[in-house]
């Protein structure tokens, strides 16, 4: 990618990303590893608005879902035992809430294309809290 694209990324990562891991881990009520591939996410020519979709495309339903399981002792305790880390990728061109989402051997990967379907965070949400509550 571009250098307007790995601006995007060091800025995301130096003034977005320190409080959004905290919120996914006050979601999560444990602390959770990210694994972030930022090469698969910066899309070419998309800079101006890679940060606004990474926080709806990604964090944003992570978090929602993450809070949702973890809403009660059950379900916190589930995901401290369940959930090992948190992959966040874009390897398959997938745009939909219902398809993005898999969790297997403690991992929970996030597969979507960072600039398509931006505002279906509530579909994201339900499709991730579907899979981690069948993980679990």
């Amino acid at each position: 990618m571009g250098l307007a694209e790995r601006r995007a990324a060091k800025d995301f990562q130096d003034n977005y990303l320190p409080q959004l891991q905290a919120q996914i881990d006050q979601a999560a009520k444990m602390p959770v590893s990210l694994e972030i591939d930022w090469q698969s996410l910066m899309q070419e020519d998309q800079a101006h608005i890679l940060v606004e979709c990474w926080q709806k495309v990604y964090f944003e339903p992570l978090i929602a879902a993450l809070s949702s399981v973890a809403r009660d002792e059950l379900g916190a305790e589930a995901l401290k035992q369940g959930l090992k880390k948190v992959v966040i990728k874009n390897k398959e061109g997938i745009y939909y809430g219902d398809r993005w989402a898999s969790f297997a051997d403690g991992v929970l990967t996030l597969d979507h294309l960072p600039t398509s379907n931006i505002g279906d965070v509530y579909d994201r949400t339900n499709g991730l809290v579907k899979v981690l509550e069948k993980g679990l």
